[in-house]
């Protein structure tokens, strides 16, 4: 799904489960500054919280090797043919989402323009210092910023004052500047009942507080009660205002009239602490869906290393204790992989809880090899449970020192991941003798049928350059993993690297079409993963 609309639909849930905790434990107490404060913290707090990227790895269970292939450049030839198969649901959502942005800017463009026609109307007269803007007998009285518009419906001097001392509270408050803050949030989460809701507890909390204030100034409650009653008919002029009769005169005597709440309260605003945590722990967590095969190769050649890599390479390079991931020269387990393989096979015990209830997976463990090649900090990072995971580890802890990594010809320090594969003997009874543990890696990797220069002539001849990244003249590089199955199908496809534009869905729907020679491990098909990088260029 597209990026942006998973931030979307993130933000939506955020503020849905934020204003949650305000509707059960916060809107009932009379902690106005406090509600206040902490709707409109919660806004930004929602649409902040999705942009936070925790890098959690993991490893596709069905992994087993990891091959990556050359890059793929693409031209824009032959655009308008391809533009109707491009067309997604996505860009449906998207399209829908924008208009709906569009058509509320529009309002809210049209509202402010709204209160300037107003104002140039109607004039403003100055008394004692405040802007007073003077409307006809249907208009209910209002406030926007440091402008108090009052309507000419209002003939007692004492009605006049007290309502004056309300927009001026509102005024002094800042209230206006909360709803100009709402409304645009509005225009990107117009889509979202919540934050209609937002709206309407937020405008009751500004007249909580203004009646507070005029209270506590000493203004009689029944006098106020009865001008608020007798005030509850005229046009509202639009959403931007503080209206002096806004609709929620029941709860607001029931403000007035409850009993201040105690402070010990307050330990309810502590609430949406665990909550935020859980949020970024649901949604901003940025699983990068590697695998944890010892080394990745193409050929025989350690792939590039990303720009965080090498930048971490750089940094550290210098650094007693650096520990880099990858390296110019990997570390090798002496004799090979193949005496790695038997040693596994020599010392590992399949564990009998596991052997009776019939569990098979892989286990990966993390070490690092030092310098002088001993081993340390084992890690599990993926297992099975079942005793499984302890004897991996147990294995792991008796090897012998390996070669050591380098990097620029001296010796450095290398985590290393390293699966293990529990497997019971396909034709073999529940015994006391030692089941085989593989480690896993291709013999044969998987092939398109003629070859890398097939290959890329197939991509080259079915894949389309979007006409919305044409347009926005976008360029670059889209990193699709797929497995290769063991019938020589493509399926698991997962965007690593993607552009948006409908590039990425361009870039999954042509290598869906692909179908290649499966890779093979011990002489049988298997599935191995594999990572096409695409470059679409417009020149």
């Amino acid at each position: 799904m597209n990026d942006f609309l998973i931030y979307l639909m993130q933000s939506a849930f955020c503020l849905a489960a934020l204003y949650l905790i305000y509707w059960l434990f916060l809107r009932k107490d009379t902690f106005f500054r406090a509600n206040r404060f902490y709707l409109i913290s919660s806004l930004f707090l929602s649409f902040t919280l999705p942009l936070f990227k925790v890098p959690v790895f993991y490893s596709d269970p069905e992994v087993t090797y990891v091959v990556i292939l050359e890059t793929v450049n693409v031209t824009a030839e032959n655009i308008s043919s391809g533009i109707m198969n491009n067309w997604t649901i996505y860009q449906t959502l998207l399209i829908i989402y924008l208009t709906g942005v569009v058509l509320f800017l529009i309002r809210f463009i049209f509202q402010l323009f709204q209160l300037f026609w107003i104002i140039n109307k109607y004039g403003v007269a100055e008394e004692n210092g405040l802007k007073i803007v003077k409307l006809e007998k249907n208009f209910s009285s209002f406030s926007y910023f440091n402008y108090v518009f009052l309507s000419e419906s209002i003939t007692s001097d004492e009605n006049r004052n007290e309502i004056i001392k309300h927009e001026m509270a509102h005024i002094q408050q800042h209230h206006s500047l909360d709803l100009i803050i709402l409304e645009l949030f509005i225009v990107f989460q117009w889509f979202n009942p919540v934050i209609w809701l937002y709206k309407f507890s937020l405008k009751g909390i500004h007249e909580f507080l203004a009646d507070d204030k005029l209270l506590s100034s000493g203004t009689n409650k029944l006098f106020y009660q009865t001008l608020l009653l007798n005030q509850l008919v005229g046009i509202q002029i639009n959403d931007l205002t503080n209206n002096f009769n806004q609709s929620l005169i029941k709860q607001r005597f029931i403000m007035m009239t409850k009993i201040k709440s105690k402070g010990k309260a307050k330990w309810k605003y502590i609430l949406p602490v665990p909550v935020t945590v859980l949020l970024i722990a649901f949604f901003a967590v940025n699983l990068n869906q590697n695998t944890f095969a010892s080394e990745v190769k193409e050929e025989g050649k350690v792939p590039e290393t990303t720009n965080s890599q090498k930048d971490l390479a750089n940094q550290k390079e210098n650094t007693d204790g650096a520990i880099f991931v990858v390296v110019e020269d990997m570390p090798k387990f002496p004799g090979g992989e193949q005496a790695l393989r038997q040693f596994l096979k020599d010392n590992m015990t399949y564990p009998e809880e596991a052997r009776k209830k019939g569990i098979q997976g892989r286990v990966f463990i993390t070490f690092i090899v030092e310098k002088d090649g001993s081993l340390t900090n084992f890690k599990v990072i993926r297992g099975i449970g079942h005793g499984c995971d302890e004897e991996a580890i147990r294995v792991v802890k008796m090897m012998p020192k390996w070669k050591p990594g380098k990097q620029r010809g001296k010796e450095v320090r290398v985590q290393f991941n390293l699966p293990i594969v529990f497997a019971l003997n396909k034709n073999a009874e529940i015994t006391n003798e030692k089941e085989i543990v593989r480690y896993v890696k291709v013999d044969v990797q998987p092939e398109y049928p003629g070859g890398k220069e097939a290959l890329f002539k197939f991509i080259a001849e079915n894949i389309k350059y979007p006409e919305d990244a044409r347009k926005e003249k976008l360029e670059g590089k889209v990193i699709i993993a797929f497995t290769v199955l063991k019938d020589g199908s493509v399926g698991n496809l997962k965007i690593t690297k993607g552009m948006g534009y409908s590039l990425d869905e361009e870039a999954m729907r042509v290598i869906r079409l692909l179908k290649f020679k499966p890779g093979k491990l011990d002489g049988e098909a298997v599935n191995v993963v594999m990572s096409l990088p695409i470059e679409f260029k417009l020149k």
